[in-house]
């Protein structure tokens, strides 16, 4: 029997167990090789400094026994793909006769000075801020999206509920969003982009684009080629890197190199998806795609009876908004406040989503026409022009393999 191995128990290697047991039921072994004994739903935290309820984490273990995977506690540490070998940080060697590595990316400061918002470790300080704005120690706080950072929509909420809690306390505080974007979550397109904007001034939210923020201090926050924006806080998020496996290919950044079917280039037996890889663009939504796309060129590997199909990026987001969730879909010109997906879950993935709502069957739209490809070309010019070169050449190389998937469709 075939031995599987996925290296990581994030929403990449979750829904590539999924659907690897949907293409090949049991015909073969899968071992999870995950530390945590859970996977908390980091994309909800943004909502916690404001009072709402932590989400429940994920059950790892759960989920493995319904689909009939070990989960051995540990992690990838390097890879032999010649002997097709894993080592693992504790020291153990595992064979495989195929891998799917799934790991996530490293999150690491990009703003000196800011306070780098990655999760709930960021919640009681985040609460600190707001603690500041209404007692009047602090009125202008800055929210600054990274040249580094092509997945911008945490900094966005973070945003909009702060402006709803000055609103609410009748608080008299300026709040800044400061982006290299040309327009607002530049990644969901111009007409989206605009709809954004609009959000943002309704809250009071100056919205300062094609500025690009280096460092926070006590004078506010410096912008390059440009005044220091006046801030006495500024709330950032986290650049990514790679996690430089030895026995990988990678970029200069550490992120692994998949084809379109997310396999790795000149490396047998071996498929990688999610923040781990040099797809631009790091987003649950879209690493659950990735691993659909991965789990069926890998079973197919594996003999089974399934048409592998090119990794077709479609980019959704859901905007955690106090006066309504704004669901946002780069395929179309609005952006409603009615579900666009079932269930309007944060990520929404093919197998997923029901552990993410529990009892709620995952019901996908039909795919409409739009040129992703041209939306990272768009990516890459803007990063291109700001000496992001090595973000630009990976969102270059995604637009070129996105659209090399779309043409083998047709």
């Amino acid at each position: 029997m075939a031995r599987i191995i996925i290296a990581g128990g994030g929403v990449a290697g979750l829904e590539a167990l999924l659907a690897l047991r949907a293409h090949l039921g049991n015909r073969a072994e899968i071992e999870l090789l995950e530390a945590g004994a859970a996977l908390p739903q980091r994309q909800h935290t943004v909502a916690e400094p404001f009072g709402a309820e932590p989400a429940p984490d994920i059950d790892i273990a759960a989920i493995a026994a319904d689909h009939d995977a070990d989960v051995r506690p540990d992690q990838l540490a390097s890879v032999d793909p010649e002997a097709r070998r894993v080592r693992t940080v504790r020291g153990d060697t595992l064979e495989y006769d195929a891998l799917l590595v799934a790991v996530g990316a490293v999150p690491d400061v990009a703003i000196p000075g800011a306070l780098t918002f990655t999760g709930s470790r960021e919640v009681a300080a985040f609460g600190g801020l707001l603690e500041d704005l209404e007692a009047g120690r602090i009125e202008r706080v800055a929210f600054a999206v990274p040249a580094s950072v092509t997945w911008t929509l945490p900094l966005y909420e973070l945003a909009f509920m702060a402006g709803e809690y000055a609103r609410a306390r009748d608080l008299q505080v300026g709040l800044i969003l400061v982006t290299p974007e040309r327009t607002p979550l530049e990644a969901f397109g111009p007409r989206i982009g605009s709809q954004i904007w609009s959000l943002l001034a309704e809250r009071g939210i100056v919205m300062r684009a094609s500025s690009v923020p280096l460092r926070a201090g006590a004078g506010g926050l410096v912008v390059a080629h440009g005044q220091t924006v006046q801030a006495q806080r500024t709330v950032s998020l986290p650049r990514l890197v790679g996690p430089w496996f030895s026995g990988l290919p990678h970029d200069a950044q550490g992120f692994i190199v998949t084809d379109q079917y997310g396999a790795v280039p000149g490396v047998d037996a071996v498929w990688a998806a999610g923040d781990a890889t040099a797809f631009p663009i790091k987003q649950g939504g879209i690493a659950a795609q990735q691993a659909d796309a991965a789990a069926a060129s890998l079973a197919a590997f594996l003999g089974a009876d399934v048409e592998p199909e090119p990794f077709r990026p479609l980019l959704r987001g859901m905007l955690l908004d106090p006066r309504g969730n704004v669901f946002l879909d780069a395929r179309r010109g609005d952006a409603p406040r009615t579900p666009l997906w079932w269930p309007p879950t944060k990520v929404a993935a093919q197998y997923l989503s029901r552990y993410l709502t529990p009892g709620t069957p995952a019901l996908q739209p039909e795919p409409e026409e739009l040129d992703v490809g041209e939306l990272l070309l768009n990516l890459a010019d803007r990063h291109a022009a700001l000496g992001e070169d090595a973000l630009a050449l990976r969102c270059y190389r995604a637009a070129k393999q996105v659209r090399a998937g779309a043409q083998s469709d047709g």
